[in-house]
């Protein structure tokens, strides 16, 4: 602002000045002419008086005079020239001046000369007898004048402009420092000029609303945090050179980054596979980990900015949406061995392909598939309304009737394997299902007895440990491999196919069980080992009175 007011006040004083000069200079050449010209009158008479009083001799007594006398007969005849010869004269009575003397008494006139840049003044008096008496003087043209004034000018110029330069300083200066010494910040404190005070009210209204606006600005910030930290989701910001803006701590452990990491090449391959412009969404895997990242563009008014990352842990999700796709494609293939086996056998006796003697042994074939048939519609029934329940009817239970239940109705699988059954149950009280937790047990002993050696012996315990109810089912049987104890649960899932096939078991007798637990608020856990056995461990909260 400084330097703006300055080069205005600058041009404005030296134009003034520069204009002043000039006004002033062709005021005094206007004034010096006019002086001239009534001194050359004044001149001329006394000349004409000098004249006619002494004639000639006068004329040639004129001694240090800047003027140019001639005297003219009435005929035009050069009688007297100061500076010339009068016989070298011409006839002088067409000249202007000259002419206007004879006629009126008094003439006068003005000759420039182009070659040496000058103007001559003439003025003429007729005397008494008719002739005329000419005075003349000759001066430089105002060009050549101010050509010889180009010296005294440029010193008035470079005067005239440093002047301009120290008053503009002055002057800005004097204008410039209060406004710099201005209280932006409470602007109607300061009383400097009178003429701003619009301006500053101006100022302290705009500044309250900027202030209302920062606290809000703020107030939403400190939200946004709160809400972005508190996320289990990654949430992170870029802009178009991969600069990481904003990121929660949710996102540095779920991608394992610090403060100083840059976006993993992993994640930019998703942001970069729509060119930025569309969503993107892909699963990258940290930890065993399966992690989904999806990016969406930020624009303003149609101009990408950045964009923005969700990251989420999808593990459980994506394991989920795995195990529903292979059950899916292990019901199909369960469901097709029995129907297969009634279709193929039930076909032969249709077309009498079969003899007599072997009819017995394909009904028993048939019926033997149809009830493996129908178990396994039945355990896929019961775990997918394991799957959909959300809330079960609950009670306050003593875990020994639902095994006590159980175990009754296994008697005869006991007695048809020859197994030995020793039970220890005792009353321990809990809040839950009474159904759900006779299939547990069910399901806990009948796999006992299926998977058991011949004569084997199966072990119930029902009772409180470590603050817990427990129901705990052991077996002396093939046991399970350390590799498969942690598919066990799984849908479908089987150490030993052909085992299972020749037993009945359907595959999904414990996947019940784990969801049936989970659904009573337990827990289950196998200890196996190969040759010696199984132990399953089922833990529930006590119900305390």
């Amino acid at each position: 602002m400084f330097k703006r007011i300055f080069r205005a006040i600058f041009a404005s004083t030296t134009l003034v000045l520069l204009v002043s000069v000039a006004l002033s200079a062709l005021s005094l050449s206007i004034d010096f002419d006019n002086t001239e010209v009534r001194t050359l009158t004044s001149q001329a008479g006394l000349v004409a008086a000098g004249v006619n009083a002494g004639g000639v001799k006068y004329l040639k007594e004129l001694r240090g005079e800047n003027y140019r006398v001639t005297w003219i007969d009435q005929n035009g005849k050069v009688l007297f020239d100061n500076e010339e010869n009068p016989k070298k004269m011409g006839n002088h009575a067409q000249r202007k001046e000259v002419a206007e003397a004879m006629k009126k008494g008094t003439g006068e006139s003005e000759r420039f000369s182009t070659t040496l840049s000058t103007v001559t003044h003439y003025y003429a008096e007729r005397l008494k007898d008719g002739s005329v008496i000419r005075v003349a003087i000759t001066r430089n043209t105002m060009l050549l004048a101010l050509l010889h004034l180009i010296s005294p000018l440029l010193i008035i110029l470079l005067g005239a402009t440093a002047i301009s330069w120290l008053l503009a300083k002055k002057i800005s200066k004097t204008i410039v420092e209060p406004l710099n010494s201005l209280d932006l910040d409470h602007p109607l404190e300061s009383s400097n000029y009178e003429e701003i005070k619009p301006l500053l009210s101006r100022l302290d209204s705009q500044n309250k609303q900027i202030s209302d606006q920062i606290e809000q600005l703020h107030h939403h910030e400190k939200e946004f945090k709160t809400v972005t930290d508190a996320m289990q989701e990654g949430l992170i910001l870029i802009d178009l050179d991969d600069k990481i803006l904003l990121s929660n701590p949710a996102v540095m452990t779920l991608l394992d980054l610090d403060d100083n990491s840059k976006l993993p090449e992993d994640v930019k391959k998703i942001v970069n596979k729509n060119n930025r412009t569309e969503h993107a969404e892909g699963i990258i895997k940290r930890h065993g980990r399966s992690i989904q990242v999806s990016a969406s563009p930020i624009t303003s008014r149609k101009v990408l900015k950045g964009t923005s990352i969700l990251v989420v842990d999808v593990t459980e999700e994506y394991h989920e949406a795995q195990i529903r796709r292979e059950f899916t494609a292990n019901v199909s293939h369960e469901l097709k061995t029995p129907l297969q086996s009634i279709m193929g056998s039930a076909e032969l006796l249709e077309n009498h392909l079969v003899k007599d003697e072997d009819k017995d042994k394909f009904y028993q074939k048939i019926h033997a598939s149809s009830s493996q048939l129908l178990t396994l519609i039945d355990d896929i029934i019961r775990l997918s309304h394991l799957d959909e329940m959300q809330q079960v009817e609950e009670r306050r239970i003593d875990l020994k009737s639902p095994v006590q239940e159980a175990i009754d109705a296994l008697q005869s699988s006991f007695e048809r394997h020859n197994m030995t059954l020793i039970a220890n149950l005792e009353s321990v009280y809990l809040t839950a299902n009474f159904r759900l937790l006779y299939e547990i047990a069910y399901n806990l002993i009948d796999n006992a007895i299926r998977y058991n050696k011949p004569g084997g012996h199966v072990k119930v315990t029902v009772g409180e440990r470590d603050g817990h109810a427990v129901l705990e089912v052991a077996d002396d049987g093939i046991g399970v491999p350390a590799e498969a104890q942690q598919r066990i649960f799984e849908r479908f899932y089987r150490v030993d196919k052909s085992h299972s096939r020749k037993t009945g078991g359907t595959g999904l007798g414990l996947s019940i069980v784990k969801h049936a637990t989970e659904q009573c608020h337990g827990s289950i856990k196998l200890f196996s080992e190969l040759g010696k056995g199984s132990t399953f461990t089922a833990t529930f909260p006590i119900a305390h009175e």
